[in-house]
């Protein structure tokens, strides 16, 4: 930061200099043992619930397959039998 100096009105002019100190954050703490080994319950939860999230989409992506392709095998087997 840039001096600043601050002028009194008197006889005697006086001159004093400001300057501001910028202050660094803390460094982040470690984390723990358990947390640098992936074997904490936090970790463990969430990776379960990626998990189930993902398995959850592929299941749903499947049933909306289904439910297009299933009405057009039909109507092609009724065409084809006619």
């Amino acid at each position: 930061m840039p001096n600043t100096s601050i002028t009194t009105q008197s006889a005697n002019p006086i001159h004093q200099s400001i300057q501001g100190v910028v202050a660094t954050p803390n460094p982040v703490e470690s984390p723990s043992a358990w947390m640098q080994y992936g074997t904490s319950p936090t970790e463990i939860i969430l990776a379960t619930a990626i998990v189930i999230g993902a398995v959850a989409t592929v299941i749903g992506a499947i049933a909306v397959l289904l439910q297009v392709l299933v009405p057009v095998m039909q109507s092609r087997s009724q065409h084809q039998q006619k």
